[in-house]
């Protein structure tokens, strides 16, 4: 049977079983799960019967997980012992499952003797339980931002700053993207410059190391985390912009950063290609046309 070799406690409190499992949920291993539906406790001479109910079903031809480890003491006190002398001695051992914790998962078998098999191990378990299916998660790309604070960015300008921390977000939001104004503290700064280390200063972020999908489905990611000075007007405090900038930051009204800028993203390069191939598709037909 299933047991730890050794625990951090050996006589824990009794613990909880309220609210839902938010891991373990999803058959990974397998094609079929057991997925309990109530909150229990599952001794290790339990999932061990279940264990010999599903090996039979399965033999050879598949294989079996199980997902469930007891690692939980629960203790027990002889009988007619008076009250005190401390917790009783650790009598078996237990694992907490919650709503949604898949206990075993199979793989290699069909779905009718699947369901089967574990129709006859979940009628001998503590707890409710269902048959589930290993569902493909698709892959959903959202505009996801990161920088949030003691989030370090390069100085993409000439104002002699090198590197930023950032220590607060403008705006209400708690993590800035394409656009966003932070406040932030110099780390590096060359010397003799305007800018000195230690100085607040107040930022736009022009590049983002996460990937930012836009209207038209195309995608952009930059290698690291850029920012340029600003004043309190929006206006830059350098002269110069280092770097490629994105056409996000014209949808926040700070066209001047776009004007210095030496190279400005509008959109991704299999965009243009994709445009430029139908715009010549098209044309080399109305050229062929008999109408014409």
């Amino acid at each position: 049977m299933l047991s730890p070799k050794r625990v951090k406690y050996r006589k824990p409190y009794r613990g909880r079983l309220s609210g839902k499992a938010s891991r373990g949920n999803l058959v990974s291993f397998g094609e079929y799960g057991l997925q309990a539906i109530q909150a229990a406790w599952i001794t290790s001479r339990q999932i061990e019967a279940r264990r010999r109910v599903l090996t039979r079903y399965v033999r050879r031809r598949g294989k079996l997980w199980i997902r469930v480890f007891p690692d939980k003491t629960i203790t027990r006190r002889a009988a007619e012992t008076r009250i005190g002398s401390g917790k009783g001695s650790p009598d078996y051992w237990v694992a907490v499952v919650k709503p949604g914790t898949i206990i075993f998962e199979l793989r290699g078998i069909s779905e009718t003797l699947a369901r089967q098999a574990i129709r006859i191990a979940s009628s001998k378990l503590p707890t409710k339980a269902q048959f589930v299916l290993k569902t493909v998660k698709k892959l959903i790309y959202f505009i996801q931002i990161m920088i949030q604070p003691q989030t370090y960015l390069k100085v993409a300008d000439n104002t002699g700053a090198q590197k930023l921390m950032c220590i607060r977000i403008l705006g209400g939001i708690r993590r800035a993207g394409l656009g966003d104004t932070i406040i932030a503290v110099v780390k590096e700064a060359l010397p003799n410059a305007s800018i000195q280390c230690s100085e607040v200063v107040r930022a736009v972020v022009v590049r983002s190391c996460q990937t930012v999908q836009r209207i038209n489905g195309s995608r952009i990611r930059f290698d690291e985390n850029a920012a340029v000075l600003i004043n309190k007007e929006g206006n830059p405090r350098g002269s110069r912009v280092f770097g490629p900038i994105s056409r996000e930051l014209r949808d926040r009204d700070f066209s001047k950063i776009i004007s210095l800028a030496p190279e400005v993203i509008l959109t991704s390069s299999f965009i243009f290609t994709f445009y430029e191939t139908t715009t010549k598709t098209i044309l080399s037909r109305i050229r062929d046309s008999p109408a014409l």
